[in-house]
């Protein structure tokens, strides 16, 4: 069932085919007029897209790989970029868009201007993507008003051993760090995310969600005074997802967990929960598993799918990505029709030579590096992020962004 050879069809076409990039962020095409619909809507908000890409390299990423370079806009541009959108709009919310927006150079001088011009219109500043350290709670404190809303974290891993081979960037030391932070400074509901199925992944690792989201509750008590605490308590809401491996990613090689073993790491994981000192302070939740599973068979098929595709469609299978509308039995039957099993996509390590389904596209970084990166995992070696050091991932054949700064 594995791929022996791809071959162009028609004369003329390329063999491999590779991405277009933007190369330069600033004078690229931006809506200044997006609509703005009649009705109360979700992204009820301008977006401002202040760069592109990702220097951090988390493995399982697939944003951060697909989008390399990181490419920056010029802050000046930025600042009227916000203000037009304002005025076109009349929206009363602006949100900073990016894959990690602790990392765009000029984020303190941004955000400097929006406070001050938003402030005088009442208008909401949105920073979705910030890292857990004390620059970025500080940004967050001058941009949230008195009532202080809850902070997201997302360590993904419980314990510094899988942190290091998902390349997460991020010690126990640094998140503890980071919450002391957040509580002297007001917050008392944090938002931890984690993954559960990560490659190598231990039981051990799984009950390191459980300490970390107690150490975190441990730190709250340590650090605000008892006549300070206006609820009490403090509430760490810990949800998990369930690992899927993507395409143009080191772990596009990985198996991926059955439903039955994704369950049973999240009971684990909600057992062990249950064993904390502070679990009164922990609110624990997890994806569905079938969702995750048939995830993971979609983002790895090959065109024999668009059977299975097919075959769902005429059952009346349209709206599945809603939870009330999902037939897991309806796929799975489908799968037993056309004669494919799902474990063939999903369960199944890939060997580093097979060909892969999406391996006649040229994503901008290379095989190799990829197949590196997939080796540091199974080693548990980080490697440093793009400011500190390059990783020859492919990304400088474009010329552009940080691969043609220089690094700090």
């Amino acid at each position: 069932g594995t791929i022996a050879s791809f071959r162009p069809t028609e004369e003329g076409i390329p063999a491999r085919i590779r991405k277009e990039l933007i190369t330069d962020m600033t004078d690229s095409f931006y809506p200044m007029k997006p609509v703005v619909p009649y009705i109360k809507v979700t992204q009820d908000r301008v977006v401002l897209e202040i760069q592109r890409g990702c220097i951090r390299g988390c493995r399982f990423c697939q944003a951060g790989q697909l989008y390399r370079p990181v490419r920056e806009r010029d802050v000046e541009v930025l600042k009227k970029y916000a203000m037009e959108m304002l005025r076109n709009t009349g929206h009363e919310e602006i949100s900073l868009s990016s894959l990690s927006s602790s990392d765009y150079s000029k984020l303190p001088e941004l955000i400097d201007f929006l406070i001050e011009e938003c402030d005088k219109r009442h208008i909401n500043i949105s920073l979705p993507s910030l890292r857990i350290d004390a620059f970025s709670l500080d940004v967050m404190s001058k941009v949230q008003d008195v009532k202080k809303s809850s902070l997201t974290f997302a360590p993904e891993a419980g314990s510094q051993r899988l942190r290091d081979v998902i390349n997460k960037g991020l010690t126990e030391e640094v998140i503890l760090q980071g919450s002391a932070l957040a509580f002297e400074g007001g917050w008392t509901r944090v938002k931890l995310y984690f993954m559960l199925g990560h490659p190598t992944e231990t039981e051990e690792d799984i009950r390191g969600i459980a300490e970390l989201s107690n150490k975190i509750a441990a730190t709250f008590f340590d650090t605000v005074p008892k006549e300070k605490r206006v609820n009490g308590r403090v509430q760490i809401v810990t949800s998990t997802s369930f690992f899927v491996p993507k395409p143009f990613t080191p772990f596009q090689w990985a198996p991926q967990c059955t439903k039955e073993e994704f369950v049973e790491k999240a009971y684990l994981t909600r057992k062990a929960i249950s064993e904390q000192l502070n679990q009164k302070s922990i609110k624990y939740n997890w994806h569905e598993a079938d969702v995750s599973v048939l995830e993971g068979v979609l983002a790895r098929g090959d065109r024999k799918l668009s059977q299975v595709l097919l075959y769902v469609y005429n059952k009346g299978c349209f709206y599945d990505a809603w939870s009330e509308y999902f037939h897991n039995d309806v796929w799975m039957e489908a799968f037993e029709a056309c004669g494919l099993d799902p474990d063939f996509y999903s369960h199944r390590e890939r060997p580093l030579d097979e060909i892969l389904p999406w391996d006649f596209l040229d994503c901008g970084v290379s095989r190799a590096f990829l197949e590196r990166e997939w080796q540091k995992a199974k080693n548990e070696t980080i490697s440093p992020n793009c400011k500190q050091a390059c990783q020859g991932c492919g990304a400088a054949r474009f010329g552009c962004g940080i691969c043609v700064e220089p690094r700090g």
